[in-house]
């Protein structure tokens, strides 16, 4: 089983309402591509695997401030595994001097969630001391922002996240 292609539908939907804000002037935020070596055997490539720890999945800027953010989408129907989080994404993110968060999909809800960087660099923290391994789907519903796909899609933006900010 593999998991590489298991946010692509997720990050499709972010991409786009990125065009959206784009086109209304709103933001101008950006997929972050992570570089990659290739292995050819002359014309025909045999292998290709990332070069480097990617930084995060988006950057750009919005109302004047940068923002950066990482897009995690799961199955899982009773919390969200902090495994999908690699080290060197939360380090850049405790970093980053601007704007940063997680959206977290829950696929089997179809809900998706903002964690401001607080709340998440502070459950991370707890995790590497021993403590919970995964943030519980509950504390989704009770502490974090849910982007409501519904209200805001009359300003063309089908996943309006920046609202929850």
């Amino acid at each position: 089983m593999t998991f590489a292609n298991r946010g692509m539908k997720f990050e499709e939907l972010i991409t786009y309402s990125n065009d959206q804000y784009t086109a209304k002037g709103i933001a101008n935020i950006k997929k972050v591509s992570t570089p990659w070596t290739v292995i050819r055997k002359g014309p025909k490539i045999v292998n290709a695997f990332p070069s480097g720890p990617s930084t995060v999945d988006y950057m750009g800027d919005w109302q004047g401030r940068s923002i950066c953010f990482e897009a995690k989408s799961t199955k899982n129907e009773t919390s969200f595994p902090f495994s999908n989080f690699g080290e060197h994404q939360i380090e850049f993110m405790r970093s980053w001097k601007g704007e940063t968060f997680a959206l977290i999909h829950f696929e089997t809800f179809n809900e998706t969630y903002l964690v401001d960087r607080v709340s998440l660099l502070m459950m991370w923290d707890e995790q590497m001391l021993g403590g919970r391994k995964s943030i519980p789907y509950k504390w989704f519903q009770a502490s974090a922002r849910l982007i409501d796909k519904g209200e805001h899609q009359n300003k063309g933006i089908i996943l309006d996240y920046l609202q929850a900010l």
